[in-house]
């Protein structure tokens, strides 16, 4: 079986650095969160369509899908311009060309085009119900209900529940997916397939669970997911700094302040590899915080102003607002 999803070195969708509050909690480190829904920037975009990539699905470029596949891509340039409405009418011709040579996989691949603009347009519901047929195409081409493209779409269609804070739902989901994930890296430790939607699923699973409150439960997700992403990807890989990031917030927010600041510091060595990540700000105002907190205020100012210097250099201008607030918070410190 093909599968629908970019694996090894997957990317994730838009990352937006932002503080998000947490119940009871007056002051946290910045978090960078992550979702597969998500702004529909032309970086996200591009993402959010690479998982539909023709081909991955088993619908190959030969000359009969040729016409087909035209279509499908006539479509997804629309989209990248924005233009949903011409996207909609050319993806549902698309969609009638392939029931009407009876062509399985593209229509399969026609329904994850349409449910990913769905997404893109934050209509959610509709987005659901296309994912859903995606599932039943997947089904009828021969897939088990715990394959491992199956498995991605079902995370999609939690992270809709939760984007529509069905949280039963989308908690429970979370789990059957982990849960079924791991009984095949009991089988097949190192497929790549399945280590990466692994590590993915702990990764969103982790993030829900931080914003329920649940930080240590969240704690032991997000491990896990760190250690899945270095044996699939290596040590140093964007998506560590990210689940450094997180694993450093969750320790901050139990009080932890010598494991935050060995995650972060952990972080920022892989950052070194990156100069343009925009986790550049976020991991130094970061730091800067924790510093704070244990009254080293030199290296606290030191890590925020190369906050508000890569926030600058990268025209991130909540950013620059992120590290005022840190260096105002050291200057009254110092009073």
């Amino acid at each position: 079986m093909n599968r629908i999803f970019p694996v090894v070195k997957y990317v994730l969708t838009n990352n937006n650095n932002k503080a998000i509050e947490f119940p009871n909690l007056k002051q946290c480190a910045l978090t960078s969160k992550r979702s597969i829904l998500s702004n529909p920037t032309n970086v996200t975009k591009s993402i959010i369509l690479g998982f539909s990539l023709l081909g991955l699905i088993g619908l190959d470029k030969s000359e009969k899908n040729r016409k087909l596949i035209d279509t499908i891509e006539k479509g997804m340039l629309y989209l990248q311009n924005d233009d949903y409405d011409a996207f909609e009418q050319t993806l549902q011709e698309a969609l009638k060309m392939a029931i009407d040579s009876k062509n399985v996989e593209g229509i399969t691949h026609v329904y994850d085009v349409l449910a990913n603009g769905a997404l893109l347009k934050k209509e959610y519901e509709k987005a659901k119900g296309l994912f859903i047929k995606v599932v039943r195409q997947l089904v009828k081409q021969g897939s088990l209900k715990d394959d491992v493209n199956v498995l991605y779409i079902y995370l999609k269609i939690f992270n809709i529940y939760e984007v529509q804070k069905d949280y039963k739902i989308s908690k429970s989901g979370y789990i059957y997916c982990m849960k079924s994930l791991e009984k095949k890296i009991k089988i097949d430790p190192e497929n790549k397939d399945v280590l990466g939607l692994y590590c993915r699923t702990l990764e969103v699973y982790g993030h829900f669970l931080m914003q329920q409150g649940e930080f240590q439960m969240a704690k032991i997700i997000l491990q896990k997911a760190y250690k899945a992403s270095v044996k699939l990807n290596g040590e140093v890989f964007r998506v560590n700094i990210f689940l450094l990031n997180d694993l450093g917030n969750v320790y901050f927010i139990q009080g932890n302040l010598t494991k935050a600041l060995q995650y972060f510091k952990k972080a920022e060595q892989i950052l070194h590899n990156f100069p343009n990540s925009r986790m550049q700000l976020t991991i130094y105002v970061n730091l800067g915080t924790v510093y704070l907190k244990q009254g080293m205020l030199k290296e606290a100012e030191q890590n925020c102003v190369k906050g508000m210097n890569n926030a600058k250099r990268l025209r991130l201008n909540r950013g620059k607002k992120e590290a005022e607030i840190c260096l105002a918070a050291i200057k009254n410190a110092m009073k």
